[in-house]
Protein backbone atom coordinates (compact mmCIF):
# COMPACT_ATOMS: atom_id res chain seq x y z
CA UNK A 1 0.00 0.00 0.00
CA UNK A 2 0.83 3.66 -1.00
CA UNK A 3 2.03 5.53 2.48
CA UNK A 4 0.33 9.11 2.28
CA UNK A 5 3.56 10.90 1.19
CA UNK A 6 3.95 8.52 -2.23
CA UNK A 7 -0.01 9.58 -2.79
CA UNK A 8 0.66 13.37 -2.31
CA UNK A 9 3.44 13.33 -4.36
CA UNK A 10 1.91 11.26 -6.86
CA UNK A 11 -1.02 13.78 -7.09
CA UNK A 12 1.74 16.55 -7.31
CA UNK A 13 3.48 14.89 -10.47
CA UNK A 14 0.06 14.48 -11.97
CA UNK A 15 -0.91 18.17 -11.07
CA UNK A 16 2.23 19.65 -12.68
CA UNK A 17 1.68 17.06 -15.64
CA UNK A 18 -1.69 18.28 -16.32
CA UNK A 19 -0.87 22.14 -15.57
CA UNK A 20 2.36 21.61 -18.56
CA UNK A 21 -0.24 20.09 -21.02
CA UNK A 22 -2.62 23.40 -20.53
CA UNK A 23 0.31 25.48 -20.81
CA UNK A 24 1.68 24.39 -23.92
CA UNK A 25 -1.39 24.84 -26.22
CA UNK A 26 -1.57 28.58 -24.54
CA UNK A 27 2.27 28.85 -25.54
CA UNK A 28 1.83 27.87 -29.45
CA UNK A 29 -1.53 30.27 -29.52
CA UNK A 30 0.78 33.00 -28.34
CA UNK A 31 3.72 32.03 -30.51
CA UNK A 32 1.26 32.07 -33.56
CA UNK A 33 -0.53 35.64 -32.76
CA UNK A 34 3.23 37.30 -32.60
CA UNK A 35 4.40 34.90 -35.90
CA UNK A 36 1.86 35.54 -38.19
CA UNK A 37 1.64 39.57 -38.10
CA UNK A 38 5.46 39.36 -39.02
CA UNK A 39 4.65 36.74 -41.79
CA UNK A 40 1.83 38.26 -43.64
CA UNK A 41 3.54 41.59 -43.51
CA UNK A 42 6.73 40.60 -45.07
CA UNK A 43 5.60 38.23 -47.44
CA UNK A 44 3.13 41.20 -48.79
CA UNK A 45 6.25 43.21 -49.01
CA UNK A 46 7.95 40.73 -51.04
CA UNK A 47 4.46 40.19 -53.33
CA UNK A 48 4.83 43.55 -53.88
CA UNK A 49 8.62 43.98 -54.58
CA UNK A 50 7.82 41.15 -57.12
CA UNK A 51 4.57 42.51 -58.72
CA UNK A 52 4.64 44.10 -62.21
CA UNK A 53 1.42 45.89 -61.58
CA UNK A 54 2.90 47.66 -58.54
CA UNK A 55 5.83 49.49 -61.38
CA UNK A 56 3.28 49.72 -63.68
CA UNK A 57 0.95 51.96 -61.60
CA UNK A 58 4.06 53.52 -60.01
CA UNK A 59 5.17 54.78 -63.43
CA UNK A 60 1.89 55.97 -64.17
CA UNK A 61 1.34 57.67 -60.83
CA UNK A 62 4.58 59.22 -60.38
CA UNK A 63 4.27 60.74 -64.46
CA UNK A 64 8.27 58.51 -64.28
CA UNK A 65 8.17 58.24 -68.39
CA UNK A 66 7.96 62.13 -68.70
CA UNK A 67 10.93 62.44 -65.80
CA UNK A 68 13.26 60.02 -67.23
CA UNK A 69 12.80 60.00 -70.68
CA UNK A 70 12.58 56.40 -70.85
CA UNK A 71 9.06 54.83 -72.42
CA UNK A 72 7.26 52.47 -70.64
CA UNK A 73 8.70 49.65 -72.15
CA UNK A 74 12.32 50.15 -70.58
CA UNK A 75 11.29 50.91 -67.73
CA UNK A 76 9.34 47.85 -67.20
CA UNK A 77 12.49 46.36 -68.34
CA UNK A 78 14.41 47.86 -66.08
CA UNK A 79 11.90 46.69 -63.08
CA UNK A 80 11.91 43.14 -64.47
CA UNK A 81 15.85 43.06 -63.95
CA UNK A 82 15.66 44.46 -60.45
CA UNK A 83 13.30 41.57 -59.51
CA UNK A 84 16.00 39.57 -61.34
CA UNK A 85 18.37 40.74 -59.25
CA UNK A 86 16.54 40.47 -55.94
CA UNK A 87 16.35 36.82 -56.68
CA UNK A 88 19.84 35.81 -58.31
CA UNK A 89 23.46 35.25 -57.02
CA UNK A 90 24.84 38.07 -59.08
CA UNK A 91 26.94 40.86 -56.66
CA UNK A 92 26.01 43.94 -58.69
CA UNK A 93 23.26 45.23 -61.30
CA UNK A 94 24.32 46.63 -63.97
CA UNK A 95 20.48 48.01 -65.49
CA UNK A 96 20.35 48.37 -69.08
CA UNK A 97 17.89 50.20 -71.19
CA UNK A 98 18.00 50.99 -74.96
CA UNK A 99 18.68 54.46 -75.43
CA UNK A 100 19.71 55.97 -78.49
CA UNK A 101 19.52 52.31 -80.21
CA UNK A 102 22.09 50.86 -77.97
CA UNK A 103 22.27 49.29 -74.68
CA UNK A 104 23.49 51.73 -72.08
CA UNK A 105 23.84 51.27 -68.08
CA UNK A 106 21.16 53.41 -66.70
CA UNK A 107 22.81 53.39 -62.68
CA UNK A 108 26.30 54.96 -61.75
CA UNK A 109 28.25 53.52 -59.25
CA UNK A 110 26.83 54.90 -56.23
CA UNK A 111 23.70 53.85 -57.27
CA UNK A 112 24.66 50.18 -57.69
CA UNK A 113 26.29 50.15 -54.35
CA UNK A 114 23.38 50.78 -52.72
CA UNK A 115 21.49 48.30 -54.93
CA UNK A 116 23.87 45.99 -52.96
CA UNK A 117 22.47 46.77 -49.58
CA UNK A 118 19.17 47.07 -50.78
CA UNK A 119 19.48 43.30 -52.10
CA UNK A 120 20.86 41.81 -49.07
CA UNK A 121 17.66 43.51 -46.84
CA UNK A 122 14.81 42.04 -49.95
CA UNK A 123 16.46 39.08 -49.31
CA UNK A 124 16.45 39.15 -45.44
CA UNK A 125 12.93 39.81 -45.75
CA UNK A 126 12.22 37.14 -48.35
CA UNK A 127 14.15 34.27 -45.86
CA UNK A 128 12.42 35.57 -43.17
CA UNK A 129 8.98 35.56 -44.46
CA UNK A 130 9.79 31.84 -45.84
CA UNK A 131 10.96 30.42 -42.31
CA UNK A 132 8.15 32.50 -40.29
CA UNK A 133 5.58 30.38 -42.76
CA UNK A 134 7.53 27.37 -42.02
CA UNK A 135 7.01 28.15 -38.12
CA UNK A 136 2.91 28.81 -38.29
CA UNK A 137 2.16 25.59 -40.46
CA UNK A 138 4.23 23.76 -38.04
CA UNK A 139 2.11 25.22 -35.00
CA UNK A 140 -1.27 24.75 -37.02
CA UNK A 141 0.33 20.74 -37.79
CA UNK A 142 0.90 20.07 -34.15
CA UNK A 143 -2.38 21.67 -33.01
CA UNK A 144 -4.24 19.55 -35.10
CA UNK A 145 -2.20 16.75 -33.62
CA UNK A 146 -3.11 17.48 -30.40
CA UNK A 147 -6.08 19.44 -30.12
CA UNK A 148 -8.27 18.39 -33.26
CA UNK A 149 -10.72 20.94 -34.32
CA UNK A 150 -10.66 22.24 -30.81
CA UNK A 151 -7.45 24.05 -32.50
CA UNK A 152 -9.40 26.37 -34.17
CA UNK A 153 -11.31 27.97 -31.05
CA UNK A 154 -8.20 28.76 -29.80
CA UNK A 155 -6.36 30.55 -33.09
CA UNK A 156 -9.74 32.47 -33.67
CA UNK A 157 -8.80 33.92 -29.81
CA UNK A 158 -4.87 34.27 -31.13
CA UNK A 159 -5.95 35.60 -34.08
CA UNK A 160 -7.95 38.43 -32.12
CA UNK A 161 -5.37 39.29 -30.15
CA UNK A 162 -2.77 39.39 -33.06
CA UNK A 163 -5.38 41.61 -35.23
CA UNK A 164 -5.55 43.76 -32.63
CA UNK A 165 -1.97 44.36 -31.71
CA UNK A 166 -1.41 44.53 -35.84
CA UNK A 167 -4.09 47.03 -35.78
CA UNK A 168 -2.35 49.02 -33.56
CA UNK A 169 0.75 49.05 -35.42
CA UNK A 170 -1.08 49.62 -38.29
CA UNK A 171 -2.82 52.93 -37.17
CA UNK A 172 0.23 54.10 -35.68
CA UNK A 173 2.71 53.74 -38.55
CA UNK A 174 0.18 54.82 -40.96
CA UNK A 175 -1.11 57.96 -39.31
CA UNK A 176 2.95 58.85 -39.16
CA UNK A 177 3.16 57.78 -42.54
CA UNK A 178 0.31 60.39 -43.64
CA UNK A 179 1.31 63.34 -41.29
CA UNK A 180 5.44 62.74 -42.29
CA UNK A 181 6.42 60.33 -44.63
CA UNK A 182 9.79 61.53 -45.58
CA UNK A 183 10.95 61.73 -42.19
CA UNK A 184 9.79 58.24 -41.41
CA UNK A 185 10.99 57.32 -44.76
CA UNK A 186 15.00 58.64 -43.91
CA UNK A 187 14.48 56.87 -40.34
CA UNK A 188 13.93 53.48 -42.31
CA UNK A 189 16.96 54.52 -44.17
CA UNK A 190 19.26 54.97 -40.97
CA UNK A 191 17.84 51.90 -39.24
CA UNK A 192 18.55 49.48 -42.30
CA UNK A 193 21.70 51.00 -43.75
CA UNK A 194 25.17 51.33 -42.20
CA UNK A 195 26.44 53.99 -44.81
CA UNK A 196 24.72 56.93 -46.93
CA UNK A 197 24.86 55.30 -50.23
CA UNK A 198 21.14 56.01 -50.18
CA UNK A 199 21.92 59.58 -50.07
CA UNK A 200 21.17 60.09 -53.70
CA UNK A 201 20.42 63.29 -55.82
CA UNK A 202 16.71 63.38 -57.25
CA UNK A 203 17.53 65.15 -60.23
CA UNK A 204 20.85 62.85 -61.65
CA UNK A 205 20.34 60.05 -60.13
CA UNK A 206 18.01 57.47 -62.10
CA UNK A 207 17.44 55.30 -59.16
CA UNK A 208 15.51 57.90 -57.05
CA UNK A 209 14.01 59.19 -60.38
CA UNK A 210 12.27 56.30 -60.89
CA UNK A 211 11.56 55.18 -57.39
CA UNK A 212 10.62 58.55 -55.85
CA UNK A 213 9.08 58.54 -52.22
CA UNK A 214 5.96 58.68 -53.38
CA UNK A 215 6.05 55.10 -55.15
CA UNK A 216 7.35 53.94 -51.55
CA UNK A 217 4.61 55.74 -49.93
CA UNK A 218 1.99 53.91 -51.60
CA UNK A 219 3.66 50.38 -51.90
CA UNK A 220 3.61 51.00 -48.22
CA UNK A 221 -0.21 51.52 -48.04
CA UNK A 222 -1.11 48.46 -50.27
CA UNK A 223 1.08 46.40 -47.86
CA UNK A 224 -0.68 47.97 -44.72
CA UNK A 225 -4.21 47.06 -46.66
CA UNK A 226 -3.33 43.50 -47.93
CA UNK A 227 -2.44 42.69 -44.38
CA UNK A 228 -6.07 43.85 -43.56
CA UNK A 229 -7.37 42.08 -45.87
CA UNK A 230 -5.47 38.56 -45.13
CA UNK A 231 -5.85 39.16 -41.27
CA UNK A 232 -9.60 39.33 -42.24
CA UNK A 233 -9.64 35.97 -44.83
CA UNK A 234 -7.52 33.94 -42.17
CA UNK A 235 -10.52 34.30 -39.63
CA UNK A 236 -13.40 33.69 -42.14
CA UNK A 237 -11.22 30.72 -43.19
CA UNK A 238 -10.57 29.43 -39.56
CA UNK A 239 -14.24 29.80 -38.88
CA UNK A 240 -15.60 27.86 -41.50
CA UNK A 241 -13.13 25.46 -40.71
CA UNK A 242 -14.66 25.17 -37.16
CA UNK A 243 -17.94 25.05 -38.11
CA UNK A 244 -17.47 22.10 -40.60
CA UNK A 245 -15.35 20.17 -38.29
CA UNK A 246 -17.36 20.87 -34.76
Amino acid sequence: MPTNSQQKTTRSRSGSHKANGHKLPLVGAALFALVLPLFLILFNTSYITNSEWLYDYGWWRNDIPNRTGLPVDQLNRGADQIKEYFNNDEEFLDLLVEYGGKDVSLYKEREVLHMVDVKTLMQSVFAIARWSGIVLLFLLALGLITLKQDVFTLLLRSLKWSAIGTGAFIVVFGGTAVIDFGWLFTQFHFLSFANDLWLLDPYNDYLIIMFPQQFFFEATLFIGLLTIIDFGLITAVFRLARKRLG
